[in-house]
């Protein structure tokens, strides 16, 4: 396991290790260890579905099967669904056994 300390860390040190360890930060990289978990997968208009999209693909290519997924038409904070955003959630824990 690696150990990440913030001491003496510069952006300029953060974008490096990034960019050293892309393969490795990857969600393909998480994948293998996220198919026995149940994933609640929620996008919103703010530019990070490919990335979702991305993960899920990588997770059931895996065998992973316990994902559920539902993009909304919102803002990143989802500032005018929130009743749906809570209601999704509630839901979706309800379902877990």
């Amino acid at each position: 396991m690696r150990v990440f300390k913030l001491s003496g860390v510069t952006a300029e040190s953060m974008a490096n290790d990034l960019a050293a360890h892309a393969v490795d930060f990857s969600f393909a990289a998480a994948a293998p260890k996220l198919t026995e978990t149940p994933l609640l997968v929620l996008t919103s208009d703010d530019g990070g579905a490919g990335h979702a999209d991305e993960l899920v693909r990588a997770i059931r290519a895996k065998g992973g099967q316990r994902v559920t997924e539902k993009h909304v038409a919102t803002d990143h904070g989802w500032s005018d669904r929130r009743i749906e955003l809570e209601t999704d959630v509630i839901t979706w824990l309800g379902q877990l056994h």
